[in-house]
């Protein structure tokens, strides 16, 4: 029913007069989750990054490998062993202020405005939630760190080398306000806010509509030397509905739509993640890895009153080896993901680092245990039931030598999950009874689930972890025995004084010794498996013909300067 249904709607939709040209380049989307604030200190969901990063710039930006570039900034300099970055400011950036009529006024960035925004961002009476990108990296005394040195120079003083500050900086924290605004209400410029970016705030309903007109004055260009943005408005409506904006983007109301699921999902995409015939000529696709881990926690402190059997890692081992990995990423992703068999950190980013494609508890860990295992061959060497029994063989064998396997009455293990999830849980619960581990299923909201994750009063939980920022030392940070929680965020209670000590070095060190340090850290994470990690996310982007220049990457960020509309094409809305 949901396949005719869908059917209908964009076959009726394709009958409207597209001959009709609008004047206007105007974006349209949907958020199904509300915006209750525009200022970037306070912003936290993917709804309001996606508005304040069309409104504002950074000291930096990442390009579509996720690596730094200059933004504002045109470029910067390391100096005092890696403790001080000077930048370099852009001349020809603007503050865009929304004035009467329709006519905006305009203010230089300077060296001021970035002061400004980044000692807000640090200073602790703001109480902003992205104030830990400088907590414990700078002097207490915020004019020690944050200095302008002349209208286009500016200093950041650290205590000591961050390797990732740069990628800091290009979160929404980085974002710089001018200091027009110092003096303002934090829920005056949350309403109100002002940027250098490529649009800015022409109204907002809250929970209604909100529209960006066009930066007229926006400093960058393209190729062709013409100004960007193309698009001369952005028109984004508030429909909590999912199935009903869904429909809403099928009838071409919407440009484009973020991410699939349920009966969605089944009916426009194949199990290896591409669009179904009847609707690829409708509709284009784009797909992404994502920077998210899907993971399965084992915690591995202690229990008053009773033994903890994930202690053992030859039982976390046969966990791991029992599931079948590729099968959860068709049955239900329906290919969107890929199989998570690198480690916690995803492959994308450590994509110039070669990592060998292996099995989590493969020959090189099956020797250190005198496991009687093979190795696993190369997909394309050996089949799919092949590879199955070998990953079967090595689950037992790993179950036999655990503490677990040797109790006469097998103690029961519990999984903690929230009721979306409950369905793979159970693919979980069934995968590993076949090995012998008894698990039964405790189903709890996301509040209680988080709660009882950070107290350490659960034994195995299904977890996702998505990138703060776009660097593999924010997922070795899960691992780092200073950051049990909940004084962090390793929920695990892993500890591992080796692996302390390479992330003390990737924290601080730059170039290739961080590179493997890195490389080395994961590989601890993948021998001692404190996670199961079950697949890497991919994001999907469905949209219309007629949008031009729509792109993402693994950050899922919304860039909408470069994006156009062939209005020959489009819908009349």
């Amino acid at each position: 029913m949901m396949g005719c249904l869908l059917f209908t709607v964009i076959a009726m939709g394709s009958c409207k007069d597209v001959d009709k040209k609008s004047d206007l380049q105007v974006f349209h989307y949907n958020e199904d989750v509300s915006v209750t604030t525009l200022d970037p200190a306070f912003v936290k969901s993917q709804s309001e990054i996606w508005i304040v990063s069309q409104i504002f710039n950074g000291l930096v930006d990442l390009d579509e490998h996720l690596q730094p570039i200059p933004s504002l900034a045109k470029s910067w300099e390391f100096s005092n062993q890696n403790k001080t970055i000077t930048f370099h400011l852009r001349r020809d950036a603007l503050f865009c202020f929304p004035g009467k009529e329709g006519k905006p006024a305009f203010k230089p960035l300077n060296s001021l405005d970035v002061v400004y925004s980044l000692s807000r961002i640090a200073d602790p009476l703001l109480a902003s939630p992205g104030a830990w990108i400088f907590a414990e990296k700078l002097d207490q005394d915020l004019t020690k760190a944050f200095v302008a040195i002349d209208d286009s120079t500016f200093r950041l003083n650290l205590l000591k080398p961050e390797a990732s500050m740069l990628s800091l900086l290009a979160t929404n924290y980085g974002f710089i306000l001018s200091n027009a605004q110092m003096n303002v209400d934090n829920s005056i410029i949350g309403r109100h806010p002002i940027g250098t970016g490529p649009f800015f705030l022409r109204r907002w309903e809250e929970d209604i509509k909100l529209v960006l007109r066009k930066h007229p004055n926006y400093h960058e260009f393209d190729d062709k030397k013409i100004r960007l943005p193309y698009l001369d408005a952005v028109n984004v409506t508030f429909v909590k509905n999912k199935q009903t904006a869904f429909m809403q983007f099928i009838a071409g109301s919407y440009d484009f739509f973020n991410g699939l699921e349920g009966s969605f999902k089944d009916e426009l995409l194949t199990e290896t993640a591409t669009l179904k015939p009847k609707y690829s000529q409708k509709l284009k696709a784009i797909i992404v890895p994502f920077l998210n881990t899907e993971y399965i926690g084992c915690y591995m402190g202690d229990f008053p009153n009773k033994t903890n059997w994930l202690k053992d890692k030859n039982l976390r081992k046969a966990l791991e080896l029992a599931i079948d990995k590729p099968m959860l990423v068709r049955f239900f992703r329906n290919g969107l993901g890929d199989v998570g068999s690198h480690g916690f950190i995803p492959p994308t980013l450590v994509q110039k680092i070669q990592y060998r494609q292996i099995d989590t508890a493969s020959s090189r860990f099956a020797k250190t245990q005198n496991l009687k295992t093979s190795s696993f061959e190369k997909p394309a060497l050996v089949s799919l039931e092949r590879a199955s029994l070998q990953r079967i063989t090595s689950a037992k064998a790993y179950f036999n030598q655990s503490g677990y396997a040797r109790q006469p009455q097998k103690p029961i293990l519990t999984i903690s999950t929230t009721p979306d999830y409950l369905d793979m849980v159970v693919f979980l619960q069934e995968a590993w009874g076949r090995i012998g581990v008894k698990v039964a299923i405790d189903i709890q909201t996301g509040g209680m689930l988080r709660q009882l994750r950070n107290e350490g009063k659960i034994e195995l939980f299904r977890g996702s972890w998505i990138a703060d920022y776009p660097d593999a030392e924010n997922y070795l940070a899960c691992f780092y025995s200073p950051y049990h929680s909940p004084n962090g965020p390793n929920y695990t209670r892993y500890s591992n004084t080796d692996f302390d000590g390479l992330y003390r070095n990737i924290v601080s060190e730059l170039g290739e010794n961080r590179a493997n340090a890195i490389v080395k850290a994961n590989e601890l994470i993948l021998a001692d498996a404190p996670v199961i990690p079950l697949y890497y996310d991919k994001s999907i982007r469905l949209f219309h013909p007629w949008v031009v220049g729509l792109t993402n990457d693994a950050s899922n960020r919304l860039i909408l300067k470069r994006v156009s509309i062939k209005n020959s094409l489009s819908q009349t809305r």
